[in-house]
């Protein structure tokens, strides 16, 4: 599998999951919306399977959780209308610098790996 495709399979879970979220909160307990997330987080856990074959666990989990978590976070202000503090801003912000390490990291790590030594 390529990285590319690995990349792909984990963004898969990443929305399938923060779908599953909004559902959750956008249902208001109601049985359907238990059952859709159950479904989706399902879908979701099968993606993220598929991505580790490629991707080691440690970056594919690090960068689902900060990933879907702003997605949710984004997500909620515009159609719950939650508003965020500064320093939940600035927490978002740290995330992606952390996310964009962390890919670099696994990247050079790639690259060294497939040239011939």
């Amino acid at each position: 599998m390529s990285l590319k495709t690995a990349y792909l399979f984990l963004t898969l879970a990443i929305l399938t999951e923060v779908l599953a979220v909004n559902i959750m909160k956008a249902s208001e307990g109601a049985i359907f919306g238990f059952i859709s997330m159950l479904l989706l987080l399902v879908v979701s856990y099968y993606f993220m399977a598929l991505s580790l074959k490629r991707l080691s666990v440690g970056v594919a989990y690090a960068i689902w959780e900060v990933l879907g978590a702003v997605c949710v976070v984004g997500l909620s202000i515009f159609y719950f209308n939650e508003e965020l503090l500064w320093t939940q801003k600035l927490g978002i912000i740290l995330s992606f610098c952390g996310i964009g390490l962390i890919n670099y990291a696994e990247l050079r790590n790639n690259k060294t790996q497939e040239e011939p030594k």
